[in-house]
């Protein structure tokens, strides 16, 4: 008999957002580990899993609209050196000051999941004393990683993922999530859980991917006659426009497991990166020279190793890449919140 993940996750993708509220019961109950209790069983895949917050990103939207603010009058009592990350926004965390800085959301989503990793570019004690400290994440409990620009500017989220490779590579899965998405504490559980019970399952899958319903997604998804993904749309990366009606696409969360997503780092890295020149990546902006996790995610989807889990809103996607952005973003976090309340399990 097929695992209704099995098929939640492949061929169901419609019915998944209607059975949200059993969705971690579900985990429980299909999985072959013998973990009948969610406590235990976050306990467990806690001591498994790395979770990456990527704060590193250059940002160079949010500077201009910084400059531009200075040059109308407007006193944002903000330093424009600071990551966009450690910008005041309304707090809908239920813990923590109000304010709290917009990465706190990223970083509050993924609490009890497992080990921290924090790739930054500076600011470390910022990060400790506005957002981690507040959150209850002791010294301890975090490391810190300093991503390495060799051209003057950082070169995407997988080549900051592949950098810190060293503090993750043990692990047997890492969630990565990104500082300016109003991330739900929800869809990291659901995706960290059902990603377990699969591979207890036996199912072969690299990458569980959370995705949401858009009118026209930024990052579309296709997906194959077995409902898997087969390719992603990405408009920043290619360096054109991406054209497309309703569907589904990832919110920025990722769900993966450590061995493959440390494989395809090692295996892009060898075959595009050059000295001096960055990474050449087909597909890719050949003037951004970077390395995305959606390169990725896309070899991955080449070996049928992707699974989607459609149980997130589409207000989890609300980067903040300008000053623009911020209301947008302080509303989408207060529903994203209020969601991942009112589902069992959903928020710790």
């Amino acid at each position: 008999m097929t695992s209704s993940l099995v098929r939640l996750t492949g061929t169901d993708h419609d019915k998944v957002f209607g059975l949200r509220d059993t969705l971690l019961a579900r985990a429980l109950s299909e999985n072959r580990r013998g973990i009948r209790s969610l406590p235990e069983y976050l306990e467990y895949l806690a001591g498994r899993t790395v979770c990456l917050t990527l704060l590193a990103g250059a940002g160079s939207r949010w500077v201009d609209s910084l400059r531009q603010a200075a040059a109308e009058g407007r006193d944002l009592r903000f330093d424009p050196a600071r990551p966009r990350g450690l910008f005041p926004v309304r707090n809908a965390l239920g813990r923590g000051p109000d304010p709290v800085p917009i990465a706190a959301y990223a970083v509050d989503a993924f609490r009890g999941l497992g080990s921290r990793v924090i790739v930054v570019r500076g600011w470390e004690a910022e990060i400790d004393r506005e957002i981690l400290e507040p959150l209850g994440v002791s010294p301890e409990e975090r490391r810190f990683f300093t991503q390495e620009a060799p051209l003057g500017k950082p070169l995407g989220h997988g080549d900051a993922v592949w950098q810190c490779r060293d503090l993750w590579k043990d692990a047997e899965y890492v969630l990565v999530n990104f500082g300016g998405d109003a991330s739900s504490p929800f869809t990291a559980r659901a995706a960290l859980v059902v990603l377990d019970a699969l591979v207890s399952l036996g199912e072969p899958v690299g990458l569980l991917l959370p995705a949401a319903r858009f009118e026209r997604p930024a990052y579309p998804i296709t997906l194959d006659g077995l409902g898997r993904p087969a390719s992603f749309g990405h408009a920043k990366l290619s360096g054109t426009a991406v054209r497309s009606s309703s569907g589904w696409a990832n919110v920025g969360l990722r769900a993966y497991k450590a061995p493959s997503l440390l494989a395809l780092c090692e295996t892009i890295r060898a075959e595009h990166w050059k000295d001096g020149e960055g990474y050449s990546i087909p597909g890719n902006d050949p003037a951004g020279r970077e390395f995305a996790l959606d390169n990725v995610d896309a070899r991955l989807a080449e070996g049928r190793l992707v699974r989607l889990l459609a149980a997130a809103l589409p207000e989890e996607l609300s980067p903040v890449k300008s000053l623009a952005d911020v209301p947008a973003f302080e509303e989408a976090a207060a529903r994203v919140r209020r969601d991942a309340a009112a589902l069992p399990g959903g928020d710790p």
